[in-house]
């Protein structure tokens, strides 16, 4: 795969300053439309495509753009240097400005190569990482290190070394007019060419195709569109479980007989935790604690072993149709009156549960009391998204981080949906602008990376995502089934009874290794001796998480694993064990 690296020295001459300069990553979706809006006949490269028409658009080329893609542009008259990302962004750019220093690349790994380059971690960002289990944008794991955001550009002034991060696109400009009203009929029937039309421009006739196919609604509808579409016989990808209560792999066998693709599935074993788990902190450019991303590498890695480029992934199903668990509960709460809540707030609040003796370690209350805080206080639909998924709370983190400062602005903060957005659209919306671009994406794209392929998101396509944010929240869910659209077209194709069963997700029995397989492992890189070499964490309060666990206390387990995966990344990256 292509990508993106230079590194500038501020001090010196351009090294591309006596013409301009241009590097592109990524897809382009629209190329003929662009080639025929500039009255270009011949065929064109893509990076020559856009150099014309940066000539003849400036800036506001990038909001005619329809891919997803990294772009870097350097434009010689202005001197100043564009650093471009996807609305949705699925391909990453960083770039570090320290010292007279400018580096910018697709890959943080490759910083590393440069010795002007200050691997220093970044306290407010290591808060970050745990309160979530990622880092949300544009914060990244290093000090003077960001991200370009999705749907924004930096423009970066050589001449006055300075830079701004401008959004050329946001996802709350699709929620900005009102609903017009639409009959179901005719929404399927949209809905569907729409997808159809995702798909087809994602395939590479000189490509065989391959899909993963978990067993659920988004990943078989993408595999039952790509049959249709396809004028070949795809391969269809699923990762098992011997676990019974979280294994999909047997439905996903039924649905790839149905559509008739060369299916193949993989029963994830011991043998692959011990493998895979250690090989997390090479994959991932920042400490990434989503347990489903083993399973994630691993099945990239089996793409590629069967001789694949390219994976068809089922991402943004959730977000773009609508699985909003919380919609009633937030309505609720939005309605509930202020005094009522206050009154329940401060009773609440006037107890502290870690010095309750048979709180403190119940089944994670401290974390569930602090969560009901925070939703009794917010105001906003994105504030209460925020609270959710929340790991460590903010206690927790000034302990283990030594009182440092955890308060600051993140994404959630700068969301803004307008009054009338139903309260649906604000959940999916709220959730699409974080975990789903700081998350899953990351964890689908660099899995994808680290096995030498790219992948394919059809669900995510800007067409699909502005006209389903025009669709009534009553017909997202309708009569309480989530995701209704998707579900009524994919009943074209895949019958019912194959596909409508309640889903148990793409997890792992992470909790079973850390006890067997992957002991070892851990206390190799969490014990007393690493904790105070490394200085970040207070080496107590880490080790009592451990031993907590290890005694029997499951409550501790998404904690442990996400501080596991942060040193498994750290040691890596600042190889400070004799074994790395």
């Amino acid at each position: 795969m292509d990508k993106i690296f230079e590194c500038i020295d501020l001090k010196k001459e351009l090294p591309f300053s006596d013409h301009d300069y241009i590097k592109f990553y990524g897809s382009l979706y629209n190329q003929e439309s662009l080639k025929k809006e500039l009255k270009l006949k011949e065929k064109i490269e893509t990076i020559d495509l856009i150099a014309i028409a940066y000539q003849a658009y400036g800036t506001e080329l990038f909001k005619k753009l329809d891919g997803v893609f990294s772009l870097t542009i350097y434009d010689k008259k202005e001197n100043i240097l564009y650093l471009v990302k996807d609305r949705v962004g699925l391909y990453p750019l960083y770039f570090y400005n320290h010292n007279q220093t400018l580096i910018f690349g697709s890959s943080l790994k490759d910083f590393y190569t440069i010795p002007a380059f200050t691997k220093k971690i970044d306290k407010n960002a290591l808060a970050l990482y745990l309160t979530y289990g990622y880092i949300l944008q544009p914060y990244t794991i290093f000090e003077h290190t960001y991200k370009v955001k999705s749907g924004h550009f930096v423009a970066y002034d050589m001449k006055n070394n300075s830079w701004e991060q401008k959004a050329y696109w946001k996802l709350e400009s699709c929620y900005a007019k009102e609903k017009t009203p639409l009959a179901e009929n005719d929404v399927l029937e949209s809905a569907e060419e729409i997808l159809y039309s995702a798909v087809e421009k994602r395939i590479d006739p000189k490509q065989a195709i391959a899909a993963s196919l978990s067993g659920g609604y988004d990943s078989s509808m993408v595999a039952a569109l790509l049959t249709q579409k396809s004028s070949q016989k795809i391969d269809t990808f699923t990762i098992g479980f011997d676990e019974k209560e979280i294994n999909e792999a047997h439905y996903a066998k039924k649905i790839a007989s149905y559509l008739g693709t060369n299916h193949h599935e993989h029963y994830f074993s011991e043998a692959d935790a011990i493998e895979i788990v250690p090989k997390l902190s090479l994959a991932y450019d920042e400490p990434f604690a989503d347990y489903a991303a083993t399973p994630t590498v691993l099945m990239s890695q089996l793409v590629k072993q069967n001789g694949f480029e390219t994976l068809f992934v089922g991402d943004g199903g959730d977000e773009v149709f609508a699985t909003a668990d919380d919609v009633a509960q937030f309505d609720k709460l939005l309605n509930t009156p202020k005094a009522i809540k206050s009154s329940i707030y401060h009773i609440l609040n006037s107890v502290n549960p870690l010095k309750i003796p048979l709180l403190k370690s119940y089944q994670n209350f401290p974390t569930k009391h602090y969560k009901l805080l925070q939703l009794l206080t917010a105001t906003k639909v994105s504030h209460m998204v925020k609270a959710k998924p929340i790991l460590f709370y903010d206690q927790e983190i000034k302990t283990l981080l030594k009182n440092e400062n955890t308060k600051f602005k993140t994404t959630f903060d700068e969301i803004d949906f307008p009054e009338f957005a139903e309260t649906v659209d604000q959940v999916i919306g709220s959730y699409f602008k974080t975990t789903m671009v700081d998350a899953e994406l990351v964890k689908s794209f660099q899995a994808a990376r680290y096995a030498n392929i790219s992948i394919k998101e059809p669900l995510l396509d800007l067409d699909l995502i502005q006209y389903m944010a025009g669709v009534s929240g009553n017909l997202k869910i309708k009569e309480g089934e989530k995701k209704y659209i998707l579900k009524q077209i994919a009943h074209k194709y895949i019958p019912k009874n194959l596909l409508d069963r309640p889903k148990s997700g793409f997890a792992i029995p992470f909790s079973t290794w850390l006890k067997g397989p992957l002991k070892d492992l851990l206390y190799a890189h969490i014990n007393e001796k690493r904790l105070n070499d490394d200085g970040l964490f207070d080496s107590k309060s880490v080790l009592k998480i451990r031993d907590a666990f290890y005694k029997g206390n499951e409550s501790y387990k998404y904690k442990l694993w996400t501080l596991f995966l942060f040193q498994l990344w750290h040691d890596k990256v600042f190889s400070t064990l004799n074994d790395i």
